[in-house]
């Protein structure tokens, strides 16, 4: 089929999702730091079966995917910071800012086409954020600060970054060895970290944390269906862009039935704007 790529981007979003909401539950139990070590550790051993062809890879893209997997590291920083400190409807509304950059990049470094639809899709993006960032909580405070608002937009613009790699790097190398020195990378970074920041881990708590391990099955198996439709040549990042913002659909409703979050009709206004400049951007 030769739009299948469309459809891996849908799951990929749905799953996408559904884990901002596992981020916030997992928070209550654990540090970022440890969610993520073992989140990537999880998702390393996972990938292991699968992985027969991976040190056939050349050096050169081997380096490539560790600098992807740096990038990565550090965009989670941020959303767990992010996450941790606003509501997960908000956030997944706020994280489509990631079109934005992701919209840039695919046309200003590969080199894609920037229509009217597209145009006006990223521009119907933006409303939406805007408007959602415009809700005042019951204290009349706004429910976002400055700081977390800038821990946001740098986990977008590198996620954004992430993408845009991906699609180069699915040109030279198969989905399996993507995967693999991505996670064995990502480990090793977090791991490293924990070292460094000496950061005391509950393994009694993490064990009880099945947040994780559903977090790290849903990594996998996302990220997997996202690079083999990054390596369809029909696809294109601008179009896979506009399609992961139905995460926002998850995530919303995620946010209101889990975890009993206010304001909810305003927010999907907001998420209907945003979700009308996906329909168009992809006319």
């Amino acid at each position: 089929m030769e739009n299948l790529w469309i459809i891996f981007i849908f799951i990929y979003s749905f799953l996408k999702g559904s884990r901002e909401g596992m981020k916030k539950a997992a928070l209550r139990k654990s540090s970022s730091s440890e969610i993520l070590f073992f989140y990537t550790l999880i998702g390393f051993i996972l990938t292991i079966p699968f992985s027969k062809d991976a040190f056939s890879l050349e050096p050169i893209y081997i380096f490539y995917v560790f600098l992807k997997s740096a990038v990565v590291c550090t965009a989670w920083i941020f959303a767990f910071i992010a996450i941790d400190k606003m509501s997960v409807s908000l956030y997944g509304i706020t994280d489509l800012s990631r079109m934005v950059f992701s919209t840039l990049l695919g046309v200003i470094v590969l080199g894609e086409s920037f229509t009217l639809q597209k145009a006006i899709g990223v521009i119907l993006v933006i409303a939406g954020l805007m408007l959602a960032n415009l809700k005042k909580t019951s204290s009349g405070t706004k429910e976002i600060t400055l700081p977390v608002l800038i821990a946001v937009l740098l986990n977008c613009f590198l996620n954004a970054v992430s993408g845009t790699m991906d699609k180069v790097l699915m040109k030279y190398m198969l989905s399996s060895q993507l995967q693999f020195w991505f996670m064995l990378f990502t480990t090793v970074i977090y791991g490293a970290i924990l070292l460094i920041k000496r950061e005391k881990i509950s393994i009694k708590t993490l064990k009880t944390n099945y947040w994780v391990p559903l977090m790290s099955i849903s990594l996998i198996i996302g990220d997997r269906l996202l690079f083999e439709a990054n390596k369809s040549p029909l696809s294109e990042v601008t179009v896979m862009t506009v399609i992961k913002q139905s995460s926002v659909i998850v995530t919303v409703l995620t946010g209101w039935l889990v975890f009993k979050e206010k304001h909810i009709l305003y927010k999907m206004m907001c998420t209907l704007i945003v979700l009308s400049g996906i329909f168009i951007a992809l006319i």
